[in-house]
């Protein structure tokens, strides 16, 4: 395995394992009674650390964002749990999501990155919402190894 020394090394094997996962987990609390909520959706893992995906206003997880935005992501290689568990990665991405409008200058750079990743998943941004969540901590397990690689964005160099 590669040493993961940095923070750059971090992130960069985050997004690495990021680019192979067409979705992830995101949750996030419930608008109406703040129990937790999870869901699947597609995503893009910016090279910054942002995660990007579409929403429409219909689904619970856009409700429940826009009443509480703090939420956590999770990307993982579950796929390869059959074959060889002891190559389970995982990268939770701890933050803060925001619904960017389409007069935002980041709009159409953050939708061309999605697009770029999943057609499908800049289609849904685009009959519905833009969410960014803006890291606070991203936390990545390689494998069976016990080490948490642990990025704090807030006190990150970058």
């Amino acid at each position: 395995m590669t040493e993961l020394s940095t923070d750059q090394d971090i992130l960069a094997e985050a997004i690495r394992i990021a680019a192979g996962q067409p979705g992830g987990t995101l949750a996030t609390h419930h608008a109406e009674d703040g129990t937790p909520y999870v869901t699947f959706v597609y995503f893009h893992l910016c090279d910054d650390g942002k995660i990007v995906f579409g929403s429409s206003d219909a689904a619970q997880h856009s409700r429940n964002l826009m009443a509480t935005p703090e939420a956590s992501f999770l990307i993982d290689t579950r796929e390869v749990i059959l074959a060889d568990w002891k190559s389970f990665d995982r990268v939770v991405i701890e933050g803060r999501a925001e619904r960017v409008e389409t007069d935002d200058p980041r709009y159409p750079e953050l939708l061309g990155a999605l697009r770029d990743k999943n057609p499908l998943a800049a289609e849904f941004s685009e009959r519905g919402h833009l969410f960014c969540i803006h890291p606070r901590r991203l936390q990545l397990r390689k494998g069976v190894d016990p080490t948490r690689y642990v990025v704090d964005f807030a006190l990150s160099v970058r």
